[in-house]
């Protein structure tokens, strides 16, 4: 039986048809329209159409993982922020009605996270995910509770932490992928916005690239260190398109958590997600 699943970013919006081996069996990705003059849940309502259609379905589980606040009990976007205007109050359940009434609705990176113990079992009872892209997102695990959400679906929206007044700059504004990239473009990085180029001069000694992946990797390793601290978890999982980069990204990363955590206080195994960009696909339609 095929099950849809749909991942909402600030980005992007990708969709794939998911058999009951875990399998995808079609997949499609589109730009995030403005959400003011074409609306998210239109785009992604004419998507989810098209496919129930092409595979001949009948009241599909539609799983979906959204960037932002999410209420799964109500099916509805609670709180976004910046990140994605005009989408709070969005309510899945409701809008898809007519699609099915098997519908699960994620936050992006509980969905990631869950996508990720789908495939790969981890031996750590506790694990906090990082999700570094348009914007940052945390989510955080345990063996005993599972998924921890919050009293109000708030828990760990870890990119509003670290204010700083200086520039008006929370941590997700100084260390996310968007930030890098923007990075890149005040340094006047030959090859503008291109994260893998970076990555790739950099291994090559290149010290422009250098000097940026440090700087930025100084910021992400100053919010990994307040979650070291909040939830001495076994594993940090970092997940994320740049997460493709592997033990490449850590190392500009892991040794600068020391820089903002007491003397030997220790920190968890970092390590990237295995899945990399489709984790939250395969969490959005888990129940």
């Amino acid at each position: 039986m095929y099950k849809i699943a749909v991942d909402i970013g600030g980005t992007n919006i990708k969709i794939a048809v998911i058999d009951d081996n875990l399998e995808i069996v079609d997949y499609q990705k589109i730009s995030t329209p403005d959400n003011i003059n074409v609306l998210i849940v239109d785009e992604t309502h004419t998507l989810i159409e098209t496919l129930i259609h092409k595979y001949h379905l009948d009241n599909p589980h539609i799983g979906i993982s959204s960037a932002g606040v999410v209420n799964s009990e109500l099916g509805k976007i609670i709180y976004t922020g910046p990140t994605i205007p005009n989408f709070d109050g969005t309510n899945f359940f409701e809008s898809f009605s007519d699609l099915s009434t098997d519908i699960t609705l994620y936050n992006d990176v509980d969905a990631a996270l869950l996508g990720e113990l789908t495939f790969h079992e981890y031996e750590e009872d506790n694990i906090f995910c990082l999700t570094l892209g348009t914007g940052i997102g945390g989510a955080f695990y345990s063996k005993v509770g599972g998924i921890y959400r919050g009293a109000r679906y708030r828990a760990n929206e870890i990119g509003y932490l670290l204010y700083r007044k200086l520039d008006e700059t929370t941590f997700e504004q100084r260390a996310s992928t968007s930030a890098l990239k923007d990075l890149m473009l005040r340094r006047n990085f030959e090859y503008n916005t291109d994260v893998p180029k970076l990555f790739e001069l950099a291994e090559a000694g290149n010290q422009e690239a250098l000097d940026i992946l440090h700087v930025w990797g100084d910021f992400v390793a100053e919010g990994l260190a307040q979650i070291q601290i909040i939830y001495d978890p076994g594993l940090i999982l970092i997940g994320g398109g740049i997460s493709s980069q592997g033990s490449t990204l850590l190392k500009y990363i892991e040794p600068k958590m020391h820089n903002y955590l007491p003397s030997d206080y220790g920190i968890a195994r970092l390590q990237t997600t295995k899945l990399e960009n489709n984790a939250a696909l395969f969490g959005a339609i888990q129940k």
